[in-house]
């Protein structure tokens, strides 16, 4: 079964919530404190209390014959009593442990994984494949139910081996002297998921009698225990599903990405896709990333409460689609409208969608600014149509949402950076070295960084001999970052070209050719302008003298100056450490050491955190 239409009045704080026709996959979203999960319990609760009046009407929708034929009919209204009584004998029907149909499946916020009590066993093992269990064990309470999990896991494994010794003695007793040992293994889709989850970790067998799982990872035998809180948390949610292989289910999930990295979320929501079938999955969630990836199916925001013109409750359901109106400004950032999801703060830095530089400032600022989010702009061209992104971006304000932006210093032209920041008020700012690399290059924090991996004698070790090594790699790079600085500023005059005239609307051609004409003259006179050969020449030597000069005087201006990428990944090279390893560990001594290399980051956004409308 699923839910194709949802009506809910006053599950407070949503008043009034109306969607029709949903898929297989909804999402339901919104910013912190609208309604979303008191909404999803509010489902939840329909589904449980049958007798009791509710605000919330479902139209659910058969999804197999066995629903059909035991309704009657192909759907059911919970507004009428009858289809309410069939609903609750289809939901209240004895469940099998590992068969479980046409049911309603939880998975709350609340994943963590409580104290396991080890299972007392007795020699009467019962396959648990076969049991029963009370319809509503899987309404919440993930965190008792990985008990439950377990026990089964372990008793499983016994029952396996006593039917194994029971089918030898059976083979013995006809007169066999011999048994075929192809006995699957009972915990192979288990297996296959946790690998699937956390690979290449791999799922060991287990000891019933120690109750304790184990993995391998690179030959190391290790208890579950030694994985991350995040690995854990879908390790229980996934083994838990698996159990029951649900079918024709409908299953919620309260905010799967919770505490969880993206990737680690992308892995579990597939893996859930994986097992069962005819399943309606409704998700709960504040992740773009998710809302984003689902936009193909139904995505409902869950909009502010408000009134109609007419004065009644308006509908705070949002449809959202890749042609909705409100996204057209945030295409501009290669966001859909998922972002606003987020917070109430968002900050936009450069980069694609699985951004380096975001990961690199979340990482600098830790926890420091809970109330700021960080998002992948996408990249350059958005910051140089600077007055399109202030129009359209930074100065709205979409269902209260705040955007906020933070650029590396090549993005623009230096003479007009004040400017620009000033015009944003507050809201846009430019670091004040080329790119975000650049202040990963003090020696003394890269020497930290190597205290504990290099032998004392070693050049990674002495403050001088790096920094001659970071000058030396920035004097070899000079002519790179000429090409770098000269054609950004030559694009900014540039710019693109457009042949697209005024007043255009109902002339006739003859009218029409001598108004392209002269557009296209106007724009060739300007690019030859701005590609004066003499020109050139004059901004190609003036860049390459003042960076050499900056690379070679006694002060440190060419970390502020140069293009710090290029030079920070040659000197990870050199020290024949991966560059994002070398990033973090550089990180790390900082924050370690109490050094002020971020100090300008970290007012940068205390800045944004701080902004007041």
């Amino acid at each position: 079964m699923r839910i194709r239409n949802i009506a809910a009045r006053d599950v407070l704080p949503v008043r009034r919530f109306e969607v029709d026709g949903l898929s297989d996959m909804l999402v339901i979203a919104g910013q912190n404190g609208v309604g979303k999960s008191r909404l999803v319990d509010g489902l939840i609760a329909r589904f449980q209390n049958h007798q009791q009046q509710s605000g919330v009407r479902l139209l659910i929708e058969a999804t197999c014959e066995r629903e059909r034929s035991a309704w009657g009919q192909s759907t059911l209204d919970t507004a009428a009593p009858p289809d309410l009584q069939k609903l609750a004998r289809t939901l209240q029907a004895s469940k099998s442990r590992t068969k479980w149909e046409s049911s309603v499946i939880h998975f709350e916020s609340d994943r963590s994984i409580a104290q396991i009590q080890p299972y007392q066993f007795n020699w009467d093992v019962i396959d648990p494949w076969g049991e029963s269990l009370g319809w509503n064990t899987t309404f919440g309470g993930l965190k008792a139910r990985f008990q439950d999990t377990l026990h089964s896991l372990f008793r499983k494994v016994q029952s396996h081996e006593k039917q194994i010794a029971k089918r030898a003695k059976e083979l013995q007793a006809s007169g066999a002297s011999s048994m075929a040992l192809d006995f699957q293994d009972p915990l192979i889709l288990f297996k296959a998921a946790f690998s699937q989850l956390v690979g290449p970790k791999m799922l060991l067998d287990l000891d019933p009698r120690n109750q304790q799982l184990y993995f391998d990872d690179a030959g190391q035998r290790l208890p579950v225990s030694a994985m991350s809180s995040g690995e854990r948390e879908v390790v229980n949610i996934v083994f838990d599903f698996i159990l029951r292989a649900p079918s024709d289910c409908i299953i919620f999930f309260d905010e799967p990405e919770i505490h969880l990295h993206p990737e680690l979320s992308y892995r579990l929501l597939q893996t859930l896709k994986t097992f069962g079938a005819n399943n309606q999955f409704i998700f709960c969630t504040h992740s773009p990333d998710i809302i984003t990836a689902s936009l193909e199916n139904t995505v409902v925001f869950i909009r502010p409460a408000q009134l109609s013109d007419d004065g009644t409750q308006a509908n705070q359901a949002v449809i959202v689609t890749e042609s909705d109106a409100t996204n057209s400004a945030l295409r501009l950032l290669g966001q859909s409208i998922g972002i606003v999801s987020l917070g109430k703060k968002i900050v936009l830095v450069e980069g694609a969608a699985s951004s380096l530089d975001k990961q690199t400032y979340g990482f600098i600022l830790k926890n420091r600014f809970p109330e700021l989010v960080l998002v992948p702009s996408g990249g350059r061209q958005v910051v140089e149509s600077f007055q399109q992104l202030t129009d359209n971006v930074l100065s709205q304000t979409i269902w209260g949402v705040d955007f906020f932006m933070v650029c590396d210093r090549d993005v623009t032209d230096p003479a007009k950076a004040a400017a620009t920041e000033s015009a944003a008020a507050g809201k846009l700012r430019y670091l004040s070295r080329y790119h975000l690399e650049n202040y990963f290059l003090d020696p003394r924090a890269l020497t930290l960084v190597f205290e504990e991996l290099e032998p004392d004698h070693s050049w990674l070790r002495d403050i001088q001999a790096v920094s001659n090594r970071l000058r030396g790699l920035a004097k070899e790079n000079i002519a790179y970052a000429v090409g770098l600085i000269v054609s950004a500023e030559l694009r900014r005059d540039v710019g693109n070209v457009s042949v697209m005239p005024k007043g255009l609307q109902g002339q006739s051609l003859d009218a029409l050719i001598p108004l392209f004409a002269d557009r296209a003259l106007q724009e060739a006179s300007r690019s030859r302008s701005a590609l004066d050969p003499a020109r050139v020449e004059a901004l190609v030597r003036e860049t390459y003298l003042k960076l050499d000069a900056a690379c070679s005087g006694d002060s440190d201006e060419w970390i502020i100056s140069m293009p710090g990428k290029q030079v920070l990944a040659r000197f990870a090279g050199l020290a024949s450490i991966d560059l994002g390893r070398l990033k973090l560990a550089y990180i790390k001594a900082v924050q370690k050491h109490s050094l002020n290399c971020f100090e300008e980051i970290i007012e940068i956004f205390g800045g944004f955190a701080s902004h007041r409308h």
